[in-house]
C-alpha cells in the first residue's frame, strides 16, 4: 500500500480521508468494514501527523482526518477541524522480520547494547514530521547514541517505510509506533522501548470543516467513534486511551 488507497472504486464522490501513517491499519480496516456495510467508496491518503497538520492548515479539504490528538486539537483550535475523538493509543516498539531473533531492549542499558551491536537500524526521519521519528531522535540524543549510530541508521518518512527496510533486509530492526509495525506484512513487534524512554501517543479522528459532510461521511465518522471498530483498533496495535 502506498500513500493513497481506494476502498471500492475510484469515484469523485468518494469519502475523503486523510490519515497519519500510525493510524493506517486501523483506518483502512474501518474503511473496508464500512464499505462492506454501505457500498460507499472511500479515498484514503496517508502522511505523517506533522504533514497531516500542515496539509489541513494550508487549505486541503477532507471529510475525516485521523492523526495524533495533539495535531488535531491544534487544528480544531484554529477552527479548521471538528473536535477530535480519541480512538486509541500506541507505543514505540522494536519491529523485526518474522522468524528473526530480536534483541532485548527492556532496559536502557539493553537498548543501548542492541543499537550498538546492530549493523543497520531503521527509524523515522525527524524532518518528516512523524511522532516516533522526532521522539526517537531526542531519545538518542539524550542517551548519547545519536552520533555513534548515525552511519548505521536508515531514516525514512513514515513508520510503514521504516518497516519496509526491515522486510527487505536492509535493516536489522526498525523502531517506530506499534501501530505502524503491525501494518506491514512480514514483521512483528518484538519489544517495547524501555519505560524511561517510552512515548505513549493518543490518536484521534475529527470531522473536516471545509465542506458539508454528506450522510455517508457522517455515518462513517459515527462508526469510527461509537465503539463498533474497537476490535479493528486492537488488531491494529492500539491500546485503550
Amino acid at each position: 500500500m502506498g500513500d493513497e488507497f481506494i476502498v471500492g472504486v475510484s469515484d469523485r464522490n468518494a469519502i475523503r480521508i486523510l490519515s497519519a501513517s500510525a493510524v493506517r491499519q486501523a483506518i483502512t480496516g474501518a474503511a473496508e468494514a464500512f464499505h462492506k456495510r454501505s457500498n460507499a467508496n472511500l479515498h484514503l491518503q496517508f502522511a505523517t501527523s506533522g504533514a497531516v497538520e500542515k496539509r489541513i492548515a494550508t487549505g486541503e479539504v477532507f471529510d475525516v482526518v485521523a492523526a495524533s490528538i495533539d495535531a488535531l486539537s491544534a487544528l480544531h483550535e484554529r477552527a479548521l477541524l471538528g473536535a477530535p475523538s480519541p480512538v486509541g493509543s500506541s507505543r514505540i516498539a522494536l519491529g523485526v522480520k518474522d522468524g528473526v531473533n530480536a534483541p532485548d531492549i527492556s532496559t536502557v542499558d539493553k537498548f543501548r547494547a542492541a543499537l550498538l551491536a546492530a549493523k543497520h537500524i531503521a527509524r523515522g526521519d525527524p524532518d518528516g514530521g512523524g511522532t516516533a521519528g522526532n521522539h526517537l531522535h531526542r531519545v538518542l540524543e539524550r542517551t548519547g547514541l545519536l552520533d555513534v549510530t548515525r552511519d548505521k541508521t536508515i531514516l525514512r518518512v513514515g513508520g510503514y517505510n521504516v518497516m519496509k527496510e526491515v522486510v527487505e533486509d536492509r535493516a536489522d530492526f526498525g523502531l517506530t509506533q506499534s501501530t505502524e509495525i503491525v501494518a506491514v506484512d512480514g514483521v512483528g513487534i518484538a519489544g517495547w522501548l524501555p519505560d524511561d524512554l517510552q512515548l505513549v501517543t493518543t490518536y484521534a479522528v475529527a470531522k473536516g470543516l471545509g465542506a458539508p459532510l454528506d450522510e455517508r461521511a457522517k455515518d462513517l465518522y459515527a462508526s469510527l467513534i461509537d465503539g463498533s471498530c474497537a476490535g479493528i483498533y486492537t488488531k491494529a496495535g492500539f491500546f485503550p486511551s
